[in-house]
């Protein structure tokens, strides 16, 4: 299973919503999906499943703005450390 399917895997289970109700550039928090408490179950989902450590300060809208901004943070986080 691909980084992309792991991730609408874990935010479709855990925030009870099917792929395609929400927009995937768009913010999760400004369209009702998630709250501040669900950027921290995503960090910690990152760090379990995929080996992404965030830090406090990666915690903004650049990186955790949208699903695809999520994606695109652990895929150049993961290539920082395992090339």
């Amino acid at each position: 299973m691909s980084d992309r399917d792991k991730l609408m895997d874990f935010i479709c289970r855990n925030f009870m919503v099917e792929e395609g109700e929400f927009l995937l550039d768009e913010s999760l928090i400004d369209q009702g999906i998630i709250d501040s408490f669900g950027l921290l179950e995503i960090s910690t989902f990152l760090k379990k499943e995929l080996g992404v450590e965030t830090a406090q300060e990666d915690m903004n809208r650049e990186n955790f703005g949208s699903f695809e901004k999520i994606l695109a943070y652990s895929s150049r986080k993961r290539e920082a450390v395992y090339g």
